[in-house]
């Protein structure tokens, strides 16, 4: 009797502290400044190629800012947009991050007209995965799809957050990006049931104690 007891109340303890983490893995995390692009104001019809740091991102090669009814025949963004034209681009972030796990989302469309640019997303220099496919053309030139990557581990500490254009499939190619958010997993299905054997657990060690 005491041996069950103490077996149930071992794993009743295990729950607890699976319980803790998966309330920790659900917290949103964005440590993404200016995510939408939209730190300063441009004019609808608008587009400027960057280079360096402006407004929290780093731009380099043939990258920048684009509106709706610009040149770039941006047709689905809210305001200004990240660019990436042609192999080279790239736009990049150091970012500060605080918990373990992390996932990022972001929208993207591909330019009408001229045709997508291949695009990579990497943090540390390592590209993320997105439904298995580490470089990849967004699914639209006239809409923003989201995109979500598979969850990695990192340390607290800084990271670098880059996107890439791999420019393979044509000169003018070029992907718009928008709302870059940073969050930290949900918990795994094994999580959660060993959080719901503690619940069973736990009403087990109090009929137990009931009984002697």
């Amino acid at each position: 009797m005491i041996h069950i007891i103490k077996t149930t109340r071992r794993i009743a303890v295990a729950a607890a502290i699976a319980l803790t983490s998966a309330t920790a893995f659900a917290t949103p995390v964005n440590s993404i400044d200016n995510g939408t692009f939209g730190a300063k104001t441009y004019t609808a019809g608008s587009f400027a190629y960057l280079t360096g740091a402006v407004n929290s991102w780093t731009y380099a090669g043939s990258s920048g800012i684009a509106t709706n009814g610009s040149g770039f025949n941006v047709i689905g963004g809210a305001g200004p947009v990240g660019l990436l034209q042609q192999a080279g681009s790239s736009i990049s972030q150091v970012f500060n991050f605080t918990d373990n796990i992390l996932s990022l989302t972001f929208s993207a469309e591909g330019r009408n007209g001229y045709g997508a640019n291949s695009i990579s997303v990497l943090i540390d220099g390592v590209a993320l995965a997105f439904s298995g496919a580490t470089s990849f053309l967004p699914a639209s030139t006239t809409s923003f799809t989201t995109y979500t990557s598979a969850v990695i581990a990192l340390t607290a500490g800084n990271h670098t957050l880059s996107f890439v254009g791999n420019g393979v499939n044509g000169t003018d190619v070029t992907t718009f990006i928008d709302n870059v958010t940073l969050t930290t997993a949900v918990p795994e299905p094994v999580t959660l049931g060993l959080f719901g054997l503690g619940l069973v657990a736990l009403g087990a060690v109090r009929r137990k104690a009931k009984q002697a």
